[in-house]
Parts: C-alpha cells; structure tokens; sequence
C-alpha cells in the first residue's frame, strides 16, 4: 500500500480498536459493527493485493477466504453443527488453494488469515481466550494487516525479510503483546496484597479481597462460592450474579474477588505497540 494510504488505514483500524476498548469498558459488550469495519477494509486490502500482483482470476479466492471468516466472526445464526462444518471446511479449501495456486510472499503472507482464524477458534472454545470480541479483533487484525504496516519510519524495531515475518505475524505479535500487558495485572495484585496482608496464593496474583457490598456494584467476578454450606474459594472466576446472596447467606462479608478486565483495552495498546515499536522478539 501507498503510505498514505496505510496511515489512513491504521487510524481508521486504531479509532475502530479505541471505539470497541469504551463499549468493552462501559458495557462489557462489543457491537459486530466494529469487526465489519475492520474486515471490509481487509477485504479491499486484499482484492487490492491481488489486482497489484496480477494473479489472475485464482488470487480472487484469497478475498473470498477473507469474506467468508467475516461471515462467520459476524453472523450469529443458530446453524446446524453440520453447518458450521461446512463453513469451515469451505475456508480450509478456499485457504488451502489460495495457498498452492499463488505461491510465493503473497501466498504465504495471505495462509496467515485463515491460521490466525483457526487459532483463535481454538483458542475461544478451548476457553483461554474467554472473550469472543476479542478473538474476532485478533481475526479482524490480522485481515487487514497480514504484514507489518511500514509509516514515518515505523516500526522502530527491523521487520525480517524472511519467514520470521510471515509466521510471527502482526495479530500474532498484537495478542502476544496484550497478554504480557495482562499479566501487568497480576504484578499489580501481587503488590496491594501483600501490603494488605492478603498473601493467599494464587488468589493474591488473580485478585484481592473486597467487601460484598462494594462487589456487588463494581466489575468484579467472585472467586469465592458457598457449596454445601460450606466457603469454597477457587481459583477462577464465578460469573453468577446469585453467588453474593449465596455468600451473604453464609455469612461472609469480604471476599476474594478478580476484576473483569477488558481485554479490548490490552489489544488496543498492544495495536499502537505493533505499529510504532514493531515486535519485541524480533531483537533476538
């Protein structure tokens, strides 16, 4: 892309990422307008590429991939499981051919869509990436940027020429980013606790004790349950509403509780990081 046009793109992807990071903040919920944004640009990226590459009629399944991963991250639908397998096999076939028909930096540059899609699904269902706005956003990231974007002498940190780019990738660098700022969090925790004298582990790096009246009205989750009567304390988050009545019923007025943190805000940060700074591991 032209830099000019690139500059045009971060800022718009950047304000697109700043908008979703209030909804996240505010309402704990994201509107899809946000992903389709960011995937319709990824779409023209990608057509553009195409057309810039003379690929002939075959590249044009490259974009189709890409539109096809839109329909899935933004159409909610209560589809058949033989349905959505056919949506993705359909990807995996689009991404598959793409892949063998170009060839070459683009083919490879274009394989890392559809991986970093599949990545985040399994990421999602498996449970380690908890919000599914967040894995969209790495998705719709990685759409528009399957390269690093080069403005005003940025990133700061070299891009390799060779595969190091194409497998490090700037959706993979922007999530690797936001989950070190995440563990900033734990950091956090660990020092108010042990000033506290909440030096329960791992408790103390997860979250801190809070009185159940102030939980109730803050963005927290309980990591604290009454089972049988009896005061379990776990090691993740319970998101039950009823678990305060069940902890007041009990007899407890302070618990231990983490914070519901948006992860939004990390990726946002971890965006501005990937454009100007580039990415860390790339310095080894």
């Amino acid at each position: 892309m032209e830099q000019s046009i690139t500059i045009l793109v971060v800022f718009l992807i950047l304000a697109t990422l700043l908008s979703a990071s209030v909804f996240d903040w505010k309402y704990r919920e994201i509107p899809d307008w946000h992903w389709a944004i960011m995937f319709v640009v990824g779409i023209i990226i990608s057509i553009a590429r195409v057309m810039d590459s003379d690929l002939g009629p075959v590249g044009f399944l490259m974009p189709l991939c890409v539109a096809l991963i839109a329909f899935d991250c933004l159409f909610d639908r209560e589809s058949s499981a033989i349905t959505d397998v056919m949506i993705y096999i359909s990807i995996a076939i689009l991404a598959i051919v793409s892949f063998v028909a170009i060839g070459g930096d683009v083919g490879r540059t274009f394989i890392s869509i559809p991986i970093t899609y599949a990545a985040m699904n399994v990421l999602y269902y498996t449970g380690i990436v908890r919000g599914g706005a967040d894995a969209k956003s790495i998705i719709a990231i990685a759409s528009v940027f399957p390269t690093y974007p080069e403005i005003l002498g940025m990133p700061l940190i070299d891009v390799p020429s060779g595969i190091e780019s194409q497998v490090f990738t700037p959706a993979f660098a922007v999530l690797t980013m936001a989950l070190v700022l995440s563990l900033l969090y734990g950091v956090f925790n660990l020092v108010r606790n042990l000033i506290a004298g909440n030096t329960m582990m791992p408790q103390m790096i997860m979250g801190t004790k809070m009185p159940i009246e102030k939980a109730k009205i803050s963005k927290v989750w309980s990591m604290e349950d009454v089972v049988d009567g009896e005061s379990v304390i776990t090691t993740s988050a319970i998101e039950d509403d009823e678990v305060w009545k069940r902890l007041e019923d009990g007899g407890r007025t302070e618990v231990w509780v983490t914070a519901i943190i948006p992860f939004l805000i990390p990726i946002t940060i971890a965006f501005v990081l990937m454009v100007t700074m580039g990415f860390p591991l790339f310095t080894l």
